[in-house]
């Protein structure tokens, strides 16, 4: 019988994307130390942090070794998959954040991250598979929550 992947690895990737998006809002602000930017990336950075800790206490819980053979197809498909996350190379992330110039063109890559986290947490829930504390529906819906409130501070910048 083979698996697709250990729950740790599955988790493991989700720590991943966290650090990087914490990374990522900390040096945004750096870059834009205006307050309303301030504070809507620190918010946004406490998040990061806030969902990193609930995936490392799932890791602790639920990190036991998988039953068969790993399915290496799976395997490369989601190292990929994290990959493909705009969060995934944190070497690119800081090229991209030094090319741009706006408080504007900050929130749109933002705004790109969340989409692509609610997308891979959606993944990582159906592979995943437990749902019993609810945890990673909480995490999509925040990540959801995320979206609207830099969408809503992109709005405010709009001219009118």
């Amino acid at each position: 019988m083979s698996y697709l992947l250990a729950v740790k690895e599955i988790l493991g990737f989700a720590v991943h994307i966290e650090e990087r998006g914490y990374e990522f809002y900390v040096e945004a602000m750096k870059k834009f130390p205006e307050p309303r930017a301030t504070e809507l990336f620190q918010y946004l950075a406490d998040e990061e942090f806030k969902h990193e800790k609930i995936f490392r206490k799932l890791m602790e819980r639920d990190g036991g070794a998988a039953q068969g053979e790993p399915d290496a197809e799976y395997q490369a498909y989601m190292r990929e998959f994290v990959k493909a996350h705009q969060l995934g190379d944190k070497e690119a992330v800081n090229a991209k954040l030094a090319r741009l110039s706006t408080l504007g063109e900050v929130l749109d890559l933002a705004m790109g991250f969340e989409k692509d986290s609610i997308v891979f947490f959606s993944e990582l829930k159906s592979a995943y598979g437990r749902g019993g504390d609810g945890a990673i529906d909480t995490v999509i819906q925040e990540e959801m929550g995320h979206l609207r409130r830099i969408f809503q501070m992109k709005q405010a910048l709009a001219p009118r």
